[in-house]
């Protein structure tokens, strides 16, 4: 009896985890990011991260955020199979004697991968889900030019 309880424990588990995988990593199209940086000291810099999927997702699961180099950051969702998260990362960021701001950045995740490796979280019928995905290709650097100077 124990033997076909747990057998039917690890099937489930195996089926729902197969499902998982179904949805997030057979479903990309392309996964890239590219690196960008003000044209003028102390305008920022950040990493734009992108998702094409193949077709839509189903109406019970909704993409929520991506971590990638350490950072947490939500999807922005432009359509149906295209998201976009926007990193901010410290650099090119300048504090001026007296400014009480802080340095904003991105939420840090304690979560260690490759350079090319990111985790998509999502909800499949409220349920939280990650999924590792890999091969995440960089496009070239964005380096906006300086502004104008002001006469």
């Amino acid at each position: 009896m124990v033997q076909y309880v747990l057998l039917l424990f690890m099937s489930v588990t195996l089926i729902s985890c197969h499902s998982t995988e179904i949805i997030a990593q057979d479903n990309i199209q392309s996964a890239s990011y590219e690196t960008w940086v003000a044209g003028v000291r102390g305008g920022g810099s950040g990493i734009n991260f992108y998702l094409e999927l193949k077709s839509e997702l189903p109406s019970n699961v909704e993409l929520k955020k991506v971590i990638f180099r350490g950072y947490e950051v939500p999807f922005e969702k432009h359509d149906n199979l295209h998201f976009q998260a926007m990193i901010k990362t410290s650099g090119n960021q300048q504090k001026f004697e007296g400014d009480d701001s802080q340095i904003i950045t991105s939420p840090k995740n304690a979560l260690t991968l490759a350079e090319d490796e990111a985790v998509l979280v999502f909800l499949k019928n409220g349920k939280e889900y990650q999924q590792k995905i890999s091969n995440v290709k960089e496009k070239p650097g964005l380096e906006y030019p300086s502004a104008r100077p002001k006469f």
